[in-house]
């Protein structure tokens, strides 16, 4: 027998939706702080807030009226050239050290910047590419989709998606000077799309609770790269086109 659904208040919503934006501050913290795998609890939140489902909207458009949502606001510091033959992502090249400072680990990091920040409306940034290498791309909405479905973020598949699994095991990523690969990509760009996804919400006045962030934060070596991957962007043809993603 089918149970009756008993809809929810305004007020309800609210409260929820409230509740899902200080949850991703909680991980965004747990990222900064150094458990950088914690970010992953993001990606249901972002799916349930941006993802559409097979039934039924997703929450930014079923939100009260009292909560105005300026879908022209949303941050973008990814700037790709139509023809573009290699582009890294919105991430830069890090290091952590080890217990003894001898073996630190080489890992991607979110970028942070908030001088390449441009507005763009949700639907441009949501099907964004926010990853273009080798020939494939991800957009934000595919990496919280991959991340939140197959990788643990809600649910654990025993097997991931072909490009998704060539993202995590480091075959998107740049070689070091020894030969390895820059490790966590799937990590960082997750990371960015969550500050994209605050930075958003906080220019609407609608996060619940303060949200901070740091360029280099203590957990982090200070030996960072001066670029960005952005910023690796090589493209084909006279005349360039960018698009904001």
């Amino acid at each position: 027998m089918k149970e009756n659904k008993v809809p929810k208040t305004h007020q309800e919503l609210r409260d929820n939706f409230n509740d899902h934006l200080s949850d991703l501050i909680l991980a965004a913290n747990q990222y900064d702080a150094g458990n950088r795998r914690r970010i992953k609890i993001a990606s249901p939140i972002l799916r349930t807030l941006f993802y559409k489902q097979r039934y039924g909207e997703i929450m930014i458009k079923i939100l009260p009226p009292e909560v105005s949502i300026d879908f022209e606001s949303f941050a973008s510091s990814v700037s790709i050239a139509d023809n573009s033959i290699l582009y890294g992502g919105p991430v830069r090249t890090g290091q952590i050290p080890d217990s003894n400072f001898k073996n630190p680990k080489k890992i991607y990091l979110p970028l942070f910047n908030k001088e390449a920040i441009h507005w763009i409306d949700f639907e441009d940034w949501w099907q964004g590419r926010i990853l273009y290498v080798n020939g494939e791309s991800f957009k934000r909405w595919e990496l919280v989709k991959y991340m939140a479905n197959q990788d643990g973020g809600a649910h654990e598949d025993l097997s991931l998606g072909e490009k998704y699994s060539k993202l995590k095991h480091n075959l998107f990523s740049i070689e070091d000077a020894n030969g390895g690969h820059y490790k966590e990509l799937n990590l960082a760009l997750l990371r960015q799309v969550v500050h994209e996804t605050l930075l958003s919400f906080n220019k609407m006045n609608l996060l619940p609770e303060p949200y901070t962030f740091s360029e280099y934060d203590v957990n982090f070596s200070t030996n960072n790269a001066t670029f960005s991957i952005s910023q690796m962007n090589l493209s084909e043809g006279e005349n360039q086109t960018f698009k904001y993603y």
